[in-house]
């Protein structure tokens, strides 16, 4: 019994000792487990990058399609100052380069011996005077005589464009025998027979010789090409100088032929000036009627005002002109459009900053829009509506998109082109 005893207690002892370590080998297992599970929780989404573009509007609107020309600028106020009478230069009031006002002096031919002239002439003025005092003779005209006259000579000449030269020079002379012997010319007649007529031409001619004398600018500008000098000698017509008037100008361009059907006086017209990095926009004043045989071009003159003053005859010049007009198209920027398994493709912005592709059909086009036609897939296209003009090349559909600016869609045609 003692025997039984002894191992009832043993079996008793392995077993507690086999539950002790089975709640062991649990424990750490569970511990295992929770630890792992708080070390597994789930990573947090990625956030979806945005793609910084530019955009630019649709446009509902007139599409031109510009001719180009190449011509130079012109001032249509230019001339080469000669002078009328002939002398030695007493003074030059003037240089090269100086503005000059309407009749400001340039230069002073010496007066002397036009003032000479016209003191004899004013002498023989007053000797025909006294010639006609000495014969105490009063001519007076018949007014009715002269008023007859000047009606029938006006109503000749309403009729000389279907006269012949010697009808018309004989019909005149009959109208004036008749208005003499009436009593008409009675004072121009006396003035002739005692020198009083000649005195007072030849008296005239001196003053006019002596204000010639004074060489004026004709209108305002720049004094170019200065030659007179003081002191030299000068015959009658001798160049003087150059003056140009460039407050305005005329930008002179040849258009070819081919070109021509589609332009009118009027139309828009955007002048490039290389040499200083502008362009103008102005409008057609004059195109040519003739043709050159040589080149095959016409001349089309674009005035337009220098108020800057940056323009000068003779700058080379690029001309686009405003030609065929398509109203109501509907358009999108140039760069908003590309090519995609060369199918033409935009990208439209949505209000969810998203950029949805269109493949769409494409018509006219220029230099600054593209005409678009229908729009196949994808959504739809309007007037008002936003496009991506840049870095989508390679955007995706449905894309996140960050607006960089809003480019500017203003057609530089959209003034003054309409028909």
């Amino acid at each position: 019994m003692k025997k039984i005893a002894v191992l009832l207690a043993l079996l008793l002892a392995v077993s507690i000792l086999v539950l002790g370590c089975g709640k062991d080998q649990d424990t750490s297992r569970t511990d295992d487990t929770v630890a792992a599970d708080s070390t597994s929780t789930e990573a947090p989404e990625k956030k979806e990058k945005s793609i910084k573009v530019n955009i630019g509007s649709v446009r509902l609107g007139d599409l031109v399609q510009p001719v180009f020309a190449d011509g130079v600028l012109r001032t249509p106020r230019s001339v080469e100052v000669r002078n009328k009478v002939g002398g030695q230069i007493e003074q030059v009031y003037v240089k090269d380069g100086d503005r000059v006002k309407k009749g400001q002096l340039i230069l002073r031919i010496d007066p002397r011996e036009y003032q000479i002239t016209l003191e004899e002439s004013r002498y023989r003025h007053i000797q025909a005077l006294s010639q006609v005092a000495a014969e105490d003779e009063e001519q007076i005209d018949n007014p009715e005589a002269l008023a007859t006259f000047i009606a029938a000579r006006d109503g000749l000449e309403a009729r000389r464009p279907d006269m012949s030269a010697e009808h018309y020079r004989a019909a005149l002379l009959q109208l004036e025998l008749d208005a003499l012997k009436q009593g008409a010319f009675r004072q121009d007649i006396f003035a002739q027979r005692t020198g009083l007529a000649d005195a007072r031409v030849a008296e005239e001619r001196a003053r006019l010789s002596l204000e010639y004398t004074e060489v004026r600018a004709p209108f305002p500008g720049r004094i170019d090409g200065l030659t007179a000098v003081v002191g030299s000698n000068l015959s009658v017509g001798q160049a003087l100088c150059s003056i140009f008037d460039n407050r305005n100008l005329e930008a002179v361009v040849n258009v070819l032929e081919a070109d021509l059907g589609n332009l009118t006086e009027g139309r828009t017209a955007l002048v490039a000036v290389p040499a200083v990095g502008d362009t103008i926009r102005a409008i057609v004043d004059v195109i040519s009627p003739r043709l050159d045989e040589a080149s095959r071009t016409c001349q089309v003159v674009i005035r337009f005002e220098n108020t800057t003053g940056r323009y000068r005859p003779g700058m080379f010049v690029r001309a686009e002109i405003a030609a065929r007009i398509h109203p109501d198209k509907l358009m999108v920027p140039r760069n908003a459009v590309l090519l995609r398994d060369d199918r033409p493709l935009v990208f439209k912005a949505t209000d969810d900053d998203r950029a949805q592709w269109l493949y769409v059909d494409t018509g006219l086009e220029n230099s600054q829009w593209i005409e678009i036609l229908k729009v196949h897939s994808g959504g739809s296209l309007a007037a008002g509506e936003h496009v991506v003009v840049s870095d989508h090349l390679t955007l995706a559909h449905e894309a996140k998109i960050e607006v960089r600016s809003i480019i500017s869609s203003v057609d530089h045609w959209a003034a003054g082109t309409t028909e």
